[in-house]
């Protein structure tokens, strides 16, 4: 059994992270943005302290892709320095940091998916922030796990899967982008996958410390996944119309924020180390749809 210091606890990751761990009969200590702040060092420095935890999982994180080109600050406070006096205090404690970061650290499109020794050059405010945090966690601590995902989607929090269901409540079609391609990525899937990994860093001879990518397959583009939440939505019976999506460039789409094209992950590595078998994310889709509409109804 693990005591774990979990940050960002009632996000879309971090709630599901709490079911898993409990399940495991891990102690969890369970912090949301009100109970610690990390963008505080001494807040930080304190918590991890007196929890006495044996592992920290940080998922914690600004996650408007959008507003953070105007909250750049504050992006960063949470995304760049928040990992960084985790980092800090990890090391002041001898103990593991867990980082979930993000696909948007890369731009490049190199024909393949990327893998975690590629180089990144982030585009984005976002993806600058969530990269300068990774860097901070590797210049201040060695035991540490950066896992990187993509396009997640699940039953708490804001995602896509979500704002397109609301959409289809309101119009008969909805314009999405047709040329940038990722790894949609069940939120539940991601934590067992943490789960997986919090046991294994505790264990006394692990040394496999490092950046890791998790991401569900197949890869698909932002229109085609669109398509595929209409058609479980419907035969489910959520919705009776067929929602028209209409494919248009990312040059076309009103957005302040850059976003890579190809931003799919390589993730061979995850599973040769840890024996973590990918998701199918289809697999969750009918899931997420179902509890948007139930808590709909409710």
């Amino acid at each position: 059994m693990a005591r774990v210091l979990l940050t960002g606890a009632y996000g879309q990751v971090g709630k599901e992270l709490e079911v898993c761990l409990l399940n495991s009969e891990d102690e969890v200590i369970s912090c949301d943005h009100r109970a610690l702040d990390i963008s505080q060092e001494d807040r930080v420095l304190s918590a991890v302290t007196e929890s006495g935890a044996d592992i920290i999982i940080n998922a914690a994180a600004y996650t408007n892709v959008e507003k953070a080109e105007d909250e750049r600050v504050k992006a960063y406070e949470v995304n760049a320095y928040g990992p960084k006096y985790l980092a800090k205090a990890a090391k002041l404690a001898d103990i593991p940091l867990i980082h979930i970061s993000t696909d948007y650290v890369f731009s490049s499109e190199n024909g393949r998916p990327h893998r975690e020794d590629d180089t990144v050059e982030a585009q984005c405010v976002y993806g600058k922030s969530k990269l300068e945090g990774e860097e901070n966690i590797i210049a201040c601590c060695s035991k540490y796990l950066i896992v990187r995902s993509s396009w997640i989607f699940g039953r708490y929090g804001n995602n896509f899967v979500k704002t397109m269901l609301r959409l289809a409540g309101k119009y008969d079609a909805v314009s999405v982008v047709s040329d940038q391609k990722g790894n949609p990525t069940p939120a539940r899937a991601l934590a067992e996958a943490l789960c997986i990994m919090t046991h294994e860093a505790l264990k006394p001879d692990f040394k496999d410390y490092g950046i890791y990518h998790f991401a569900g397959n197949p890869a698909i583009t932002w229109d085609e996944f669109a398509r595929s939440v209409f058609k479980y939505a419907k035969l489910a019976g959520f919705i009776q119309k067929d929602m028209v999506v209409k494919s248009i460039l990312a040059k076309d789409y009103p957005s302040k924020a850059v976003r890579p094209y190809d931003s799919r992950l390589d993730t061979n590595k995850i599973n040769e180390v840890f024996k973590i078998d990918l998701p199918d994310w289809h697999d969750y889709l009918p899931e997420t749809v179902g509890e948007f509409f139930d808590e709909q109804n409710n």
